[in-house]
């Protein structure tokens, strides 16, 4: 590694000091492959025989798989590419049903785009991803970015420098570096360490995350992943884009014995904004009407906490059901719900 890269040796290990990672992929014809389309393996292959495309856009468009929270994508593209190698003859790029033109799936704009593609190099372009760091007594927040080929066994990943920024609640600089990490490296860098523990229970900020190939290649698996460790538990999850302004919701329940819940508040605009965070909404019948309604000013690129506390006459009223809580914000912004037992040893994050 370069010299700038030393410091991070120690956070920067090969694949081949780890653990064998050969991927055992379930083939069941019955299971489910996309849990927000209900679709199963047996109906994909059917499509995919059915269509006889060489477009892996044009069978997700077909069955809608993939396009609600896209977890699933990188297990669709290899059922999809595992599908095509066992008879690679029933999908003839020549063969008149193949052509995507003639399919009408392709407009004509898009046809523009493939021949401005065609006469022009491919240049790298890496949004930006954001990651919540969330600091407390015995609370860690860790950032991982593996570089893997999985079962690709062509146009292999490549080479990737991922640039890493870290910001305080107030959005103020702590750390920002770039940093190599080569073909079957993954790079686990601690990031809680660059926050102070100024209040409590929870400080957090955010890290923000841009990664580039050294030539254009297959992703892998260089998607940023974070998790956050405490006494008695661990949870993690995949970094996100930040979204436009508007409402995000979370459905919730009022356990405040069992758990409690945070609104977490990355603002990915670079100028400030106010957020209002609005609740109980009720998915059931009931004569609760009141809406507890708070507003919170969040500094350019801050991050801000929200804990939802119902109190007793309300959580008397709610008892155990369920309910929604509306996050509306002016800019971009990125929420978390962070759910934590009541001594904060232990955590559940997600994200919309």
């Amino acid at each position: 590694m370069k010299k700038k890269e030393k410091k991070y040796m120690d956070t920067v290990m090969s694949f081949e000091d780890k653990a064998d990672l050969s991927v055992n992929v379930n083939n069941d014809s019955n299971q489910i492959i996309c849990a927000c389309a209900n679709l199963k393996l047996s109906d994909f292959e059917k499509t995919l025989g059915r269509m006889k495309t060489q477009s892996f856009s044009a069978l997700l468009r077909e069955t809608s798989a993939g396009s609600t929270c896209t977890a699933c994508l990188l297990d669709l593209e290899y059922f999809f590419v595992e599908a095509k190698s066992r008879n690679p003859k029933h999908f003839n790029s020549d063969d008149k049903t193949n052509n995507l033109k003639q399919l009408g799936v392709i407009p004509t704009k898009q046809h523009i785009y493939k021949i401005l593609d065609s006469i022009t190099p491919p240049i790298a372009w890496a949004p930006t991803n954001f990651i919540p760091i969330i600091k407390g007594d015995n609370i860690e927040t860790w950032l991982t970015i593996t570089n893997h080929d999985l079962l690709f066994r062509e146009r292999k990943s490549a080479p990737i420098t991922s640039s890493i920024e870290i910001r305080a609640t107030d959005g103020s600089f702590l750390f920002k570096d770039k940093i190599k990490i080569d073909l079957g490296e993954e790079l686990k860098l601690r990031l809680d360490t660059y926050l102070k523990l100024e209040s409590q229970p929870l400080v957090v900020g955010a890290a923000y995350i841009n990664t580039y190939a050294k030539f254009p290649a297959m992703r892998g698996t260089i998607r940023p992943q974070f998790e956050i460790l405490a006494e008695a538990g661990a949870c993690a999850l995949h970094a996100q884009g930040d979204v436009g302004p508007g409402d995000t919701w979370f459905t919730i329940q009022n356990k405040p014995l069992d758990q409690r819940i945070f609104l977490i508040l990355l603002n990915t605009f670079h100028k400030p904004q106010s957020a209002k965070i609005s609740w109980p909404f009720e998915l059931y019948n009931s004569s609760i009407k009141t809406k507890n309604v708070e507003s919170l000013q969040i500094s350019s690129r801050g991050t801000e906490i929200f804990e939802i506390n119902c109190g007793d006459a309300l959580t008397a009223r709610l008892e155990d059901r369920p309910f929604s809580v509306k996050i509306s914000t002016e800019r971009s912004c990125r929420v978390y719900l962070l759910c934590g037992t009541p001594q904060l040893d232990r955590f559940s994050i997600d994200h919309r």
